[in-house]
């Protein structure tokens, strides 16, 4: 993968990465993710009460073809180090 590729944009170490439930429970993905940065940072409250702010919403491509932009969020994780690096795509 060139440099080109890669976006100029992605999580940094430490942020709150919003996902729809499904990445990690396969050791082999079959498609890349889709990932996804609000507009404005996103405050949200977990079923137990706890809050947390993300930017970032990333979600498996079995879920995107069936919910579309109405993915639901069913959890959320920290990014860790610099991996893995985003592609850039055109919307």
């Amino acid at each position: 993968m060139s440099r080109e590729s890669i976006t100029d944009q992605e999580p940094k170490d430490g942020d709150t990465i919003l996902h729809c439930g499904h990445l990690g429970r396969s050791s082999r993905m079959e498609h890349p993710a889709h990932w996804f940065k609000y507009e404005k940072i996103l405050r949200f409250e977990r079923p137990d009460g706890t809050r947390g702010e993300a930017e970032w919403f990333v979600v498996c491509e079995p879920c995107f073809v069936r919910h579309g932009i109405k993915v639901p969020v069913r959890g959320d994780g920290l990014w860790i180090g610099e991996a893995p690096v985003i592609e850039k795509m055109e919307n």
